[in-house]
């Protein structure tokens, strides 16, 4: 079809687009984050070495201060950075993966498993996972009233969550139009893809979390002041970076999410069969949305970029940050296709 087509080279160009763009922006984060780290360990050490060049002996002094004199700033810088790119996993990237591998635990176990509270829900997934060419994923239900979905894990062990609210508020066709929604969501890898492209998004807000320093005149010999603007100054110029580093990211993850979920809602309907089935199941669901009970940084993180409509509150976002694109926007790219199958005499 000419509008699948389309559609294709759009997702294309998003992926490429948004990759690319989180494929820069991750290098600089590395190096930041690199340098943060190795600053620290070296900034130590400096410290140290000219505590022990006044403290000891003038001989010693001499000596310690001829060494330090050996080194040109290339040098030191080199060595901060070397230093920092050895601490990198320890310090920032396994602690990011783990803080992502924990939330998507605690989500992808919440709940109840469909086959025990609703075996016809489990019974709709099975058989969509088998016409995805997937293995069946476990679906959950969770007792909630505010109309959610999102899919979690990859192609080989995915996890669909929806809550009680949902299965309440859409008939059986939409219903399935939902879980087809999501079990395309697995089959393309969304899930394994955003966690992968969260990691320096995280690593940049960890990088940039520390509080302004105080001033706290614990120095001697002079250094109070000049410690201190050393570490205002140090602060503020990792905040500044690291903001335009988060925002660049966010910016680049949702132009990615925002062609996934266009993939999803035409992954859904050749599911079923049935594009009107998707629309109006997002037509409904848009006039029963609420803000979410969770707290709302951790949910927009990590299940909102995947959850069938965005937060309630991303309509306050600049459109370039925004993980979905607009509902009626979605709901007539799905208009399309029913048009498009009812003028195919082979369809």
């Amino acid at each position: 079809m000419i509008g699948g087509t389309r559609l294709g080279l759009g997702l294309a160009v998003r992926m490429l687009v948004s990759l690319g763009a989180v494929a820069l922006v991750s290098v600089s984060i590395v190096f930041v984050a690199a340098a943060v780290a190795g600053g620290m360990v070296v900034g130590g050490l400096l410290a140290a070495v000219y505590l022990v060049s006044v403290f000891t002996t003038p001989a010693v002094g001499t000596a310690v201060t001829g060494m330090l004199s050996g080194f040109s700033l290339s040098t030191l810088l080199g060595g901060m950075l070397f230093v920092g790119l050895c601490l990198l996993p320890i310090r920032y990237l396994e602690p990011v993966k783990a803080e992502i591998r924990a939330f998507e635990t605690e989500l992808g176990t919440t709940g109840q498993l469909a086959l025990e509270r609703h075996p016809k829900v489990a019974s709709m997934a099975r058989r969509l996972a088998q016409q995805a060419g997937i293995p069946e994923p476990e679906l959950r239900i969770v007792t909630r009233m505010r109309p959610e979905s999102y899919a979690l894990g990859g192609r080989a062990s995915g996890t669909i969550v929806i809550t009680r609210g949902l299965v309440r508020a859409l008939d059986d066709d939409e219903l399935e139009a939902v879980l087809a929604h999501e079990i395309s969501h697995l089959a393309n890898g969304d899930g394994r893809l955003m966690s992968h492209l969260l990691v320096p998004l995280l690593i940049a807000e960890h990088v940039g979390s520390d509080e302004r320093p105080r001033f706290q005149p614990v120095y001697t010999y002079g250094l109070v002041l000049f410690v201190y603007i050393g570490q205002l100054l140090s602060w503020a110029l990792i905040t500044a970076v690291t903001t335009v580093q988060t925002w660049l990211c966010l910016g680049s993850l949702a132009l990615l999410s925002r062609g996934r979920e266009f993939a999803a809602d035409r992954g859904a309907a050749e599911l079923t069969g049935s594009p009107a089935a998707l629309a109006s199941a997002l037509e409904t669901l848009a006039g029963n949305r609420g803000r979410p009970t969770e707290d709302l940084r951790e949910f927009k993180r990590s299940a909102g970029a995947l959850d069938i409509l965005p937060p309630a509150d991303e309509t306050d976002l600049p459109t370039p940050f925004r993980t979905h694109p607009p509902t009626d926007q979605r709901i007539e790219r799905l208009g399309e296709m029913v048009s498009e199958a009812t003028s195919d005499p082979t369809a």
